[in-house]
């Protein structure tokens, strides 16, 4: 969880780990929606209003889904059917926001997902999805009136 002036944010998933597995473009294929975690859909909580990299995202609790490319940027989907078991219930129908992400390749091998919140200032924050070789970052802003 982090706060971001009176915004909570707080995020809930399992975090499954690689064990000597090609993950993604093999465990996971490419360009097929992935549920952001292990077992049961990766979820968010929202207390107030924010943006994702420029585009609102209102207050709520969402499920995040993931699509992985190859060669393309990926998209993070916040779906407003949070509690599901994996992909299975996934209906793009019920889709809040998408936002396209060009993932980058750290130096250091992730064994383990894992989501992380770095606070850059009162009004911001980066949100950094690792695994495996690729690592997603997404800017998080308060919409202040």
């Amino acid at each position: 969880m982090i706060s971001i002036k009176d915004t909570h944010l707080h995020i809930e998933y399992s975090s499954p780990s690689v064990r000597n597995r090609i993950i993604f473009g093999g465990l996971l294929a490419f360009n097929e929606v992935w549920q952001a975690g292990a077992h049961n859909a990766t979820w968010i909580d929202l207390d107030n209003n924010i943006k994702v990299d420029g585009k609102v995202l209102p207050k709520g609790k969402y499920g995040i889904f993931i699509i992985p490319r190859k060669d393309d940027s990926w998209t993070v989907i916040f779906n407003s059917k949070w509690k599901q078991h994996g992909k299975d219930d996934y209906d793009e129908s019920e889709d809040i926001l998408r936002v396209e992400v060009e993932p980058t390749f750290p130096n250091e091998f992730s064994e383990s997902l894992k989501y992380t919140f770095n606070k850059i200032n009162e009004n911001f924050a980066k949100l950094s999805i690792e695994w495996e070789y690729y690592k997603l970052e997404l800017t998080l802003n308060l919409l202040v009136n």
